[in-house]
């Protein structure tokens, strides 16, 4: 595409990034964000570095900036890029959504099931949350549960068994009575190991309905549950009757209790109106449109042109060309998200700790936010995010020492690398922006200290096939950003026997973890996930935290009052359309 090129061409980078004409298109084309050199590499040696020259976030500003104020449009063909990456972003636009309607448009493809218990994706949890509610509401500044569906909960003697008492008056969207009942089977089914969703839970519930308005939980165990208030906050409800009917009912709508209802899905967009026999207090937005476009210039082209009103997953190279557009206002903050290296157990020498402190060690993380973020994130210092309840930085959690990585090679056998096997890190290139990229940069510091290591890109559908299968990478990406602030919905997914990574915690690991699932009080647990649990989790390093990730929105500027939690779900109570 871009052989004998004209001499109207403006370059920049040796080749990093180019603006140039194309059949009267001013096209601008931007190279991969490679990885900077890290420390103690020498000179003869950087051939090994995937890539080569280092795309620095000023220039592509300016060329970015410099393309828009000149009607950019995107280069290449329609189908685009899918991760995440930055091509051209069209001219600045008048919105052209209707003012009563939210165009928003998400980054992650819908599943085959809308079932809330059939998936834990971010987007599908954005989306059932539009029309879903709890029992309780996590208050994210004192970090402690608030009435909602549930008006009161306590507990007995024995710590064992909840008693909720519901509000009364409640409606689902298909016109029937919100009960006991339907809170009862949700709670049960949500929790339940036959589900996905049940993956969040330490331990499945059982309920007993008492009265319309009055149940009862009870762990099956029969042992407290430490985590079972703050779940409620996470759990969503559905009706019994659905619950009853899934492959006519759940896998193909949301039928809930929330201030909008969906009314149609088709063509990727599910589509929402206010439901107005609503118990609380109805927004002013009528009508919500949420659409899957995984190409992340084409978010970008509609959200400039004033055809979406919200875009997810912004890349950090185009903040700075949003910010200097009046139209568009850049939302960005950190979210419970973290981005993790999954080593696979099941494959040696991954079972190895030794070998995966050497990893981690090996990461130079600050180069990761800087070099591939631009700034956008920050390097992970535990193994939960710090807008998660009782998060503690732990030692040896994003620390980059590539000495202490060669010594662990040592001790393990594997000086400078030999014996080791080539290993592989598959990573999604449809979840999150840059992945491709900020792997590379992990596989080049690898080979930094001896571990030979490549990149295998998949697409989103063939990643979350491989992601609970215990072969044949050695290494897979994941990132966690769930819709609730409770530790549990990591801690237990991810670290109980036989989960992700296949990972059989150690007998003091698991003792911890029974202590901590097992207290209810609050303090309590909180000293034990603080004082014993995350530390004794950055001894085994079951998983390697790289980044906290900063979530960005793009919202058109005439959009006012909209809002998040920490998990990035939507708040629309207050917002308005100018």
């Amino acid at each position: 595409m871009q052989e004998n090129l004209p001499n109207n061409l403006l370059r920049s980078g040796k080749d990093c990034a180019t603006i140039y004409m194309e059949n009267g298109r001013l096209c601008v084309h931007i190279g991969c964000v490679l990885p900077r050199m890290p420390d103690g590499i020498p000179a003869g040696d950087r051939g090994t570095m995937q890539g080569g020259r280092i795309m620095k976030k000023k220039i592509c500003s300016i060329l970015l900036a410099a393309a828009l104020a000149l009607t950019v449009t995107a280069c290449g063909s329609s189908g685009g890029s899918t991760d995440g990456s930055t091509q051209a972003v069209t001219t600045r636009s008048e919105s052209k959504t209707d003012k009563d309607t939210l165009v928003i448009l998400g980054a992650e493809n819908w599943q085959a099931s809308l079932s809330p218990l059939k998936h834990t994706s971010t987007m599908m949890l954005h989306a059932e949350a539009i029309a879903l509610e709890h029992l309780l509401v996590m208050d994210e500044k004192t970090q402690e549960p608030q009435p909602n569906l549930a008006t009161e909960w306590s507990y007995d003697d024995s710590q064992t068994v909840l008693t909720v008492k519901l509000r009364e008056g409640v409606k689902f969207h298909d016109g029937s009575d919100f009960t006991a009942e339907d809170a009862a089977a949700s709670c049960e089914a949500y929790s339940s190991s036959q589900n996905v969703s049940g993956s969040w839970w330490a331990d499945e519930l059982k309920c007993k309905v008492i009265d319309d308005y009055t149940f009862t939980i009870t762990p099956a165990s029969g042992k407290p549950l430490g985590s079972l208030v703050n779940m409620l906050c996470s759990t969503p409800i559905m009706s019994a009757d659905d619950l009853a009917d899934p492959e006519n009912t759940l896998d193909k709508r949301y039928n809930g209790t929330g201030p909008y209802k969906m009314v149609s899905f088709e063509n990727d967009t599910a589509t929402y109106e206010l439901f107005d026999d609503y118990w609380g207090t109805l927004p002013k937005i009528k009508k919500i449109e949420y659409k899957y476009v995984a190409d992340a210039t084409t978010r970008l082209s509609a959200l400039q042109s004033g055809e979406a009103d919200v875009i997810e997953r912004v890349d950090s190279d185009a903040v700075s060309v949003l910010e200097s557009d009046s139209n568009i206002v850049v939302d960005k903050f950190l979210t419970t998200e973290c981005k993790h290296l999954i080593p696979k157990f099941k494959m040696p020498p991954m079972n190895e700790k030794l070998v995966r402190k050497a990893i981690a060690y090996a990461i130079d993380y600050d180069g990761i936010v800087n070099d591939i973020f631009g700034g956008y994130a920050e390097k992970a210092d535990s193994f939960i995010s710090s807008t998660i309840w009782g998060y503690k930085a732990v030692g040896g959690v994003g620390e980059y020492d590539p000495e202490k990585a060669a010594e662990c090679l040592k001790e393990a056998g594997y000086e400078n690398g030999e014996g080791l096997p080539e290993l592989n890190i598959y990573t999604s290139v449809g979840f999150y922006p840059k992945t491709k990229e900020y792997y590379e940069y992990i596989a080049a510091c690898l080979q930094a200290v001896g571990i030979n290591c490549k990149v295998v890109p998949l697409d989103t559908s063939s990643w979350g096939d491989v992601l609970y299968e215990e072969t044949p990478c050695y290494m897979i990406d994941c990132g966690w950003q769930p819709s609730g602030i409770e530790p549990e919905l990591k801690l237990n997914s991810w670290y109980a026997a036989g989960r992700i990574s296949h990972y059989e915690p150690t007998a003091e690991l698991q003792d911890i973890m029974d202590r901590f699932a097992t207290e209810t009080d609050p303090d309590k647990r909180k000293q034990i996930l603080q004082d014993e649990y995350l530390p004794a989790l950055a001894e085994e390093m079951p998983d390697i935290p790289i980044i906290k990730s900063m979530t960005i929105f793009g919202v058109r500027s005439n959009v006012k009052g909209l809002e998040y939690t920490s998990g990035a779900d939507y708040i629309f109570t207050n917002v308005t359309k100018e």
